[in-house]
């Protein structure tokens, strides 16, 4: 599975370099070096030295939370209070438009300056300068640091519900190196500096080290020596080192988990069961034939979802929310149940609107075009291209001729972002409540004209009603109000489909504790399982002991 920008995995010219640094490191490497875990986040393609924190979504996986921290740790996986991190205290003013952040004392920055309530500031007056940072759609108007102990983030409206965005997933960045920077959007920051429990140590388009940062704030932490990521050309590649026992934290599908990990011994080999991701069809909103209502509703409507679940994971995955919510955590916001496939209604759809079916069983539009639908996947995530095999026999069936492009996840990253494409396949979700959830994939805020990068919202999709929604929902905590527009946002999703579930992933997550013991299991979910997820892959990392 995948979330954004998850799972990426690397091209076949890399594995024999890899495959010689990884015979000589089983799994956890224990040397002069200390405990080293090794990391597979899924990469495909050679990595890439980006490591800016404003961007995380184009910025190599693996660095969020390991070297640059957020203010608050919020667990997605279950509903817990937060963790304070950089900051002690973050507080809302009554009216909701002004929060008021006190930093953790004896901070430092990995090149030994100190942190202070200023670097707080500059960050998020950076995003006010720079709209195109602002990746969480905040509705910021103000940041100032009254003193070095203090910052006040004022927002334009009421943001209640904005806390996660800015204190959970806005990594602070040093002003004193940032403020340098000309243009932070396309600043690659290869030689990162961060407050976070590990500190960039060796890069290769292969492999990159993190290692312990021995000035870490945390009393005792990290207690393991550092965190190797590597990657590999698909996820056999990927599944058969970690059989092997050279990965500690894997990141792929591997099929049949309980059957092909768990058995090996139940004690060490370790699988959470918590997904929290909706695999999604992405649609380009703004080109034919994707922007065309029936063609989406026909798409909806040839899924065989139950299918595609139980041959692909096993049953492990589930048939998703229509609304995009993630069951059953967030049940009480639906509005409808799950749709149920019906490839006549889906040819009656596309007919109504016009379209004609040729004599290959493929439709065309009333100017001739074929309806045929390429969609990009990112090469070797073989449990995705499973998928889309099943649905290009089901979509078949509907009229509609789909074909599948593989491209690396750079290129896939880039050409979201940028809108260049017709249909993307995609884990959209890891967040802690919907109001965040439909902030990230509908807001108008997190969107940009095709060409320009968006943050979040890669259909680019826009309504009025649903920013309206989520204004209302950003501005309060009652949890009426929130049902009520969450509801309200569902309904629009039910009749726009700017976005078509296709289902709720499991983590595609495995543990190794042979050598290293902590991981956030289903007894334990203190934060979420992959490895690709900021600020969770240093929340997680920082955690862990050895065995003794």
């Amino acid at each position: 599975m995948k979330a954004g920008r998850h799972r990426r995995l690397l091209a076949p010219a890399a594995l024999v370099a890899l495959g010689l640094a990884l015979s000589s490191c089983s799994g956890t490497a224990t040397s002069a070096d200390g405990v080293i875990i090794t990391a597979n986040t899924g990469a495909s393609g050679a990595f890439v030295r980006n490591f800016n924190p404003f961007l995380p979504n184009q910025a190599q996986a693996g660095y969020g939370g390991t070297i640059y921290e957020s203010l608050l740790f919020f667990d997605m996986a279950e509903r817990r209070p937060p963790v304070p991190q950089l900051a002690t205290a973050a507080t809302f003013s009554p009216d909701g438009r002004t929060l008021t952040v006190t930093t953790r004392d004896g901070v430092k920055w990995q090149d030994g300056q100190a942190f202070t309530a200023q670097d707080v500031a500059f960050t998020f007056d950076s995003m006010i300068k720079h709209p195109e940072l602002n990746t969480n759609g905040l509705t910021l108007a103000a940041a100032t640091a009254p003193d070095d102990h203090t910052a006040k983030i004022t927002f334009a409206q009421p943001a209640f519900n904005q806390l996660w965005g800015a204190a959970g997933r806005t990594l602070i960045v040093p002003k004193h190196i940032w403020e340098k920077i000309a243009d932070p959007a396309t600043e690659l920051n290869p030689n990162p500096v961060g407050t976070g429990p590990f500190t960039l140590d060796a890069f290769s388009p292969q492999t990159f080290l993190l290692k312990k940062n021995p000035n870490y704030w945390e009393q005792g932490k990290p207690a393991i020596d550092g965190v190797r990521f590597i990657s590999f050309s698909d996820n056999t590649s990927a599944n058969q080192s970690l059989l092997a026992g050279k990965i500690d934290w894997g990141n792929t599908f591997v099929p049949d988990p309980q059957k092909n990990w768990v058995a090996k011994d139940p004690k060490t080999h370790l699988v959470p069961s918590a997904g929290i991701y909706q695999t999604s069809l992405v649609p380009n909103l703004t080109s034919w034939p994707t922007n065309d209502l029936a063609v989406r509703q026909a798409m909806n409507l040839a899924l065989d979802r139950k299918r595609i679940v139980d041959t692909v994971y096993f049953g492990i995955a589930k048939v998703p929310s229509p609304e995009l919510l993630q069951t059953p955590r967030d049940d009480g916001f639906r509005s409808t149940g799950p749709v149920t496939r019906d490839p006549a209604a889906a040819r009656a759809a596309l007919e109504k609107a016009g379209y004609t079916r040729g004599a290959d069983g493929v439709y065309v539009d009333k100017g001739g075009r074929r309806l045929e639908v390429s969609i990009k996947v990112v090469t070797g995530y073989t449990d995705y291209i499973q998928a889309l095999q099943l649905m290009q026999q089901q979509f078949a069936e509907a009229g509609i001729a789909l074909t599948v492009q593989q491209v690396s996840s750079a290129q896939f990253n880039s050409d979201r972002s940028t809108g260049t494409f017709q249909l993307l396949i995609d884990g959209l979700g890891g967040k802690p409540d919907p109001y965040q959830l439909y902030n990230q994939v509908l807001a108008t805020a997190t969107t940009a004209p095709i060409g320009q990068k968006a943050a979040s919202n890669w259909s680019r999709f826009s309504d009025p009603q649903v920013d309206a929604a989520l204004a209302a929902m950003a501005g309060t905590d009652d949890q009426a109000v929130l049902k009520q527009r969450a509801q309200e946002i569902g309904r629009v999703l039910l009749d726009k489909l700017p976005y078509v579930p296709i289902f709720q992933n499991s983590p595609n997550a495995t543990f190794l504790a042979t050598k290293v013991t902590g991981w956030p299991t289903d007894d334990n979910l203190f934060a979420l399982s992959r490895a690709d997820v900021f600020p969770d892959t240093g929340f997680v990392a920082k955690n862990l002991k050895p065995v003794e």
